[in-house]
């Protein structure tokens, strides 16, 4: 997005984007597209979200992931997940999710691959 537009925000909703609103303290919640306001930018352009912030917050779930298959690996090696896209594959492993994962929080590095 690159401009404060209602009409674009109503159909970026109706699409399943989230909006966030962030209070004074630092507070996040998850907002109505009705709540959301023009932000004042001082003729600066604004980021909508920081791909550093995605990125954190992935590899945070895949040490989650990581920590999970190495406390409980019985569970981990038997357990099926089933993806939610309708184009993904029917099932997959638990080992075979994570993996995927790992190569979304990693792309280009060692760590995309088994650990």
């Amino acid at each position: 997005m690159t401009e404060f537009d209602p009409e674009i925000l109503k159909r970026a909703s109706d699409g399943g984007i989230i909006f966030i609103a962030i209070d004074d303290e630092g507070n996040r919640s998850v907002v109505g597209v009705d709540e959301v306001k023009e932000p004042v930018n001082d003729d600066k352009p604004f980021i909508v979200v920081q791909p550093v912030y995605v990125d954190d917050r992935v590899k945070a779930v895949v040490d989650v992931f990581d920590a999970l298959a190495a406390s409980v690996p019985a569970v981990a090696a038997s357990a099926e997940v089933q993806p939610v896209s309708s184009k993904a594959r029917s099932a997959m492993s638990f080992a075979q999710a994570l993996e995927a994962l790992r190569k979304l929080a990693h792309p280009d590095s060692e760590e995309g691959g088994a650990q």
